[in-house]
């Protein structure tokens, strides 16, 4: 064999194990090479966090769906086991008559996504519009199940700047009208439960469209406090049959209710050193903790009373 001959041998033998290793970490095909690890493996009984909008997101619940190994996990990112008092308190979570819970999808998808977000963060708009059409196919195809839990921490920000400003009413209003979002949000989900996905992606896209990207733009802070209003509006007639009229104290009222709840489960699934760092969003990426969990949740009461 002659060195030409060699060349191109070991030439394509690199390229078919590139296009092997990139439909992997795409989820494409599993790659499971024995001796060749490329992260770490989740638990029966596991779960992946994700503090801030990563784009590393869709691959982890690629990975969890699949079955293949954790790769490219992160300083904010980890791996932890779900513990009795876990799954007790995420199983309240998506039962019926939650204020601060949204649910789409398979209860008995093998995945469990819990994504914690506000519908005016903005670093949630970004991994929306960029990130989240990655994983609504496996939402969508029943292989994930999709728990959305309110956590107001940008809409608590406008409140808290109007306390040191009362005569800035825009700034309550777009407080008023941030907490009002989630009610149409919530709405939406009881009316016609398919319109789900789209109403979140619907109103990021106005607060990237008119929030974002004109701040950017014109570097100017007003369109920060403006786009909430617009969104609220922009919801209130694409989808009047959940046109929502809040009261301020209503408002402060279902943030703190909100807050609290957010706060009882934070120390169940984050560690301590990275607590003070949790935000919007934060993604939990966990396996079905009814199956991994299904002979200790019989002992609290029957397993189908949660599917």
């Amino acid at each position: 064999m002659n060195n030409k001959v060699i060349i191109i041998v070991v030439a394509v033998v690199v390229a078919a194990v590139a296009v092997v290793l990139v439909t992997s970490a795409l989820g494409i095909i599993p790659l499971s090479i024995p001796g060749l690890s490329f992260g770490k493996s989740l638990p029966s009984n596991g779960f992946v966090y994700v503090i801030g909008a990563y784009p590393n997101v869709p691959t982890l619940v690629r990975d969890v769906v699949y079955g293949h190994e954790l790769r490219g996990l992160g300083s904010s990112e980890g791996v932890g086991s779900l513990t009795p008092s876990a799954v007790q308190y995420i199983l309240k979570l998506v039962k019926n008559g939650n204020d601060y819970v949204i649910t789409y999808g398979n209860p008995k998808a093998s995945v469990w996504l819990l994504e914690f977000l506000d519908p005016v963060c903005p670093y949630c708009s970004i991994f929306d519009v960029y990130n989240f059409s990655q994983i609504a196919p496996l939402i969508r195809s029943g292989q994930v199940y999709y728990i959305a839990v309110y956590f107001p921490t940008h809409a608590l920000g406008y409140y808290q700047a109007y306390a040191q400003d009362p005569n800035a009413s825009v700034l309550l209003t777009a407080f008023n009208d941030s907490v009002a979002l989630w009610l149409q949000w919530k709405c939406i989900s009881s009316v016609n439960a398919s319109q789900t996905l789209s109403v979140i992606n619907e109103t990021y896209i106005a607060d990237f469209m008119y929030g974002l990207v004109p701040y950017v733009e014109y570097n100017n802070q007003a369109y920060l406090i403006y786009y909430p209003i617009f969104s609220y509006s922009l919801i209130n007639k694409t989808h009047p049959e959940c046109s929502i009229t809040l009261k301020p104290t209503q408002a402060v009222n279902i943030t703190n209710n909100a807050l609290n709840q957010v706060n009882n489960i934070i120390p169940l699934l984050i560690p301590k050193n990275l607590q003070g760092n949790v935000g919007t969003p934060l993604f939990i990426i966990m396996k079905n903790p009814l199956l991994a969990y299904s002979l200790t949740m019989v002992r609290f009461g029957s397993v189908n009373a949660y599917l």
